[in-house]
């Protein structure tokens, strides 16, 4: 069964942290505030036809310091600026971990404090993995 596993990678040893089923056309978005303007920003990652994360979409409310250039087609939205069609390949990807950030994973109407489950700078990777569905039901996820 495919699954969105985080796995955190602080410490001696990787953990699960998050494992969640996926399917083809699945979604969910990583929400932080810049550390520069302070202000939200969300990237939304899709699951393509071979099961690979790609970042799909970037919505920024002021396009600041190391934002740097997107791909896509730039629209604007009330405050918010959206980079659409990004469909940039992403599989792995980290994120290193910072309670001032904010970072939360929204997937399936859930939102996951990130700073929550790992340490302070610490470092999480993100995958599309195929698991045995009593992996699931072991960790009550199913």
């Amino acid at each position: 069964m495919p699954t969105l596993m985080v796995m955190n990678l602080s410490g001696d040893r990787q953990e699960a942290v998050i494992v969640i089923p996926v399917s083809k056309g699945s979604q969910f978005t990583i929400q932080y505030i810049h550390s520069k303007d302070m202000l939200p920003v969300h990237e939304v990652f899709v699951v393509d036809d071979k099961y690979n994360l790609l970042l799909s979409e970037e919505r920024f409310i002021m396009l600041g310091a190391g934002m740097g250039e997107s791909e896509g087609e730039l629209v604007y939205e009330g405050q918010w600026t959206v980079v659409r069609n990004i469909n940039r390949e992403a599989s792995p990807f980290y994120l290193r971990v910072s309670s001032i950030a904010e970072q939360k994973l929204v997937i399936n109407d859930r939102v996951i404090k990130l700073w929550e489950i790992a340490p302070e700078s610490g470092r999480l990777k993100f995958e599309i993995r195929k698991i045995l569905r009593v992996y699931l039901i072991l960790r009550g996820e199913d």
